[in-house]
């Protein structure tokens, strides 16, 4: 979907801001190896803004990579991102660690906190998205998060893809910079599984498994809470603007609920 066509649907969302994917600075279909020239992305979404605000941008960085040279290019994509942050007046970049494969994993582990650390990040926020099996668990993101000084984006759908309970993470890391909200439901054909072997595939908010309302509970009540964006992360296929749509309802309505009981 072309950035004004995105922006134009969160605009008739209602929602008042958007996080910027670097999947837009890519043609469909095409690799992630190299730097996007965004010249003419960045027309786009100056012309298409219109006063949404830019809430973060996300880098799919992964350090995994061992070539130096491709190292290189995973840091340079982080400070793209930073440099978009900087132009569209965000103040966070959503990154991640590394998706490793065994045995990689330690090297990996130590790769992304070296690499996070080396970023001009400026005067902008790296936020550390929990992410896959491995460094996925509360203890493995505070970890990199603390070794390489980033923030945490709480992605609270993903907790489960790590077998991780949402709520329970909620209360062992520092309150996030970021949340992602997003609900599966249980499916023996879904393109996800959890540790345990359990099919789960995307659902609309509130009717799947992850237990949303609670674990916004926990973080609410936490004495270090702060005002941070909220963005739904929807993985409903074919069926994911009218999830949008509905989820931001949803969302909105809980919200309110939250707020007044906090």
């Amino acid at each position: 979907m072309p950035i004004s066509r995105f922006c134009d649907f969160a605009r008739a969302t209602g929602v008042d801001g958007i996080e910027i994917l670097d999947a837009f600075l890519y043609a469909p279909g095409v690799s992630r190896d190299h730097l996007p020239e965004t010249a003419d992305f960045e027309r786009e979404l100056s012309e298409s803004l219109q006063g949404l605000r830019v809430y973060a941008v996300a880098v799919t960085n992964d350090f995994a990579h061992s070539d130096p040279d491709r190292v290189r290019l995973e840091q340079d994509k982080i400070g793209l991102g930073v440099e978009l942050a900087e132009r569209y007046g965000s103040g966070l970049v959503r990154v991640f660690s590394a998706h490793p494969e065994p045995p990689n994993i330690e090297t990996s582990r130590q790769r992304a906190i070296e690499n996070l650390q080396q970023v001009d990040r400026r005067s902008r926020v790296l936020v550390l998205e929990n992410h896959g099996v491995h460094f996925g668990t509360p203890s493995e993101v505070l970890a990199i998060s603390r070794g390489a000084g980033t923030g945490i984006c709480f992605d609270i759908g993903n907790w489960l893809l790590a077998g991780i309970d949402p709520v329970r993470a909620a209360y062992e890391l520092p309150f996030p910079d970021l949340i992602h909200v997003k609900d599966f439901i249980a499916d023996p054909a879904g393109p996800y599984a959890t540790p345990a072997g359990e099919k789960i595939s995307g659902a609309f908010l509130g009717d799947g498994i992850v237990p949303i309302e609670e674990t916004l509970t926990a973080l609410f009540s936490r004495p270090d809470r702060r005002p941070v964006p909220i963005d739904l992360e929807l993985e409903c296929g074919e069926q994911g603007r009218e999830a949008t749509k509905e989820g931001v309802k949803w969302i909105r309505s809980l919200l309110a609920q939250l707020v007044s009981s906090v």
